[in-house]
């Protein structure tokens, strides 16, 4: 196996400067191991500089040790490396993935990286498909993690673009063509505690290899139906617009429930969707064109074609305004040739949503294409057999 040209176009989509490095988080398991065997064959074809990320949770104590044995494989490599430490650890893994972008997110934009590789396998994808159906998701929604998507963190990743190119490819071809090239790997322990569901559900299906089958058939299938979704998505996104203070305007855009949460997560300056009852009762209960309600931190007012979206004032402000990336409440960037209107010609319910002065722009558009263009990524596999 090696990355192949649809690899090559991935990273000239969203990590277009050749100077620039490319991020891999590392944790040393099979997965992670595999990502750095073939983007280390990768960067010999094409010199392009690789930063080895490794997040130490500080959950177990020999997870310092693992960071080492990631470095040491990284800098024989010739590959430069960076062991980050989450420095207030809870047993959640909600809050340790949480952290963990945090900490990789940080550290690519640091370094100058656009792009963050991780080692997602088709294997996770299966279990991810299969715990959302339990949780009653019904639509190809479930067929879940994507190839592209951004970090999941907000402002921290902004504009970094989160790939996943092991998604189509197996953990038992991985584990294999390791073995062939004499590497090893670690064992993570929490993959054996069966109070997490994902392991319960990989037993399981480790347990009943034909039903294993079945499953796989089945998401793959749910993968190709999900790219005519994401291609609607992606339209509407690019149909909407955004004024220079921030409003957004979503004209005659189509708007799925999928659309209205990306909307109210970028009007509010969020990382958090609203959930999906809460879309629901928006579009029942605001018909009628100058009604507002609001929703998710963000207020929707009905337009004669859709909606006007802004942040929603009675909300309290996020706690720190400016972050150390420039950003303000996660919807405006200091610029010298920012272009906000001064306070007073801005929409009355902008004035206190917004920072003091116009050396600001707004990024929320910047957000929403970057959303569209991940959605736009076709179903390829950047790993060539």
């Amino acid at each position: 196996m090696q990355f192949g040209p649809e690899f090559d176009a991935l990273i000239a989509r969203f990590g277009s400067t050749p100077s620039s490095p490319i991020a891999l988080a590392v944790s040393g398991g099979s997965d992670s191991f595999g990502l750095l065997a073939l983007a280390h064959d990768w960067h010999k074809r094409t010199k392009r500089p690789l930063l080895v990320l490794t997040v130490n949770h500080n959950l177990r104590p020999e997870a310092a040790a693992e960071a080492e044995h990631v470095k040491q494989r990284a800098e024989a490599l010739g590959h430069t490396h960076q062991t980050l430490d989450w420095q207030t650890p809870r047993a959640s893994q909600n809050a340790a993935r949480a952290a963990r972008y945090r900490l990789l997110a940080s550290a690519a934009r640091a370094a100058g990286a656009a792009c963050l590789l991780t080692g997602h396998t088709f294997d996770d994808v299966v279990e991810t498909a299969l715990i959302r159906r339990r949780r009653g998701i019904r639509d190809a929604s479930i067929a879940g993690p994507a190839l592209t998507a951004p970090l999941p963190v907000w402002p921290e990743g902004r504009s970094q673009t989160l790939i996943r190119p092991l998604i189509h490819t197996d953990r038992d071809s991985i584990r294999a063509q390791l073995r062939t090239a004499g590497w090893d790997w670690i064992e993570d322990p929490s993959n054996d505690t069966q109070v997490f569901e994902r392991v319960r559900v990989r037993q399981f299906l480790t347990r009943h290899p034909r039903l294993r089958a079945v499953a796989r058939a089945f998401v793959a299938t749910l993968q190709t139906q999900r790219v005519d979704e994401l291609q609607h998505i992606s339209q509407a996104l690019e149909e909407v617009l955004v004024d220079p203070d921030g409003l957004i305007d979503t004209g005659q855009a189509e708007l799925s429930d999928t659309v209205l949460k990306i909307l109210t997560r970028c009007a509010s300056g969020s990382e958090q969707d609203p959930r999906g009852h809460a879309v629901r009762a928006l579009r029942k209960n605001l018909r009628e064109t100058g009604q507002r309600k609001t929703l998710g931190g963000a207020w929707f007012q009905r337009t004669d074609t859709g909606f006007r979206i802004g942040r929603d004032p009675a909300i309290q402000a996020h706690e720190t305004k400016v972050d150390q990336s420039g950003t303000f409440d996660g919807r405006y960037f200091h610029a010298a040739d920012g272009n906000l209107p001064v306070r007073e010609e801005r929409a009355f319910l902008v004035r206190a949503t917004g920072p003091c002065g116009h050396h600001w722009r707004e990024i929320i558009s910047d957000r929403l294409q970057h959303i569209a263009a991940c959605y736009q990524t076709p179903l390829i596999n950047p790993v060539q057999r």
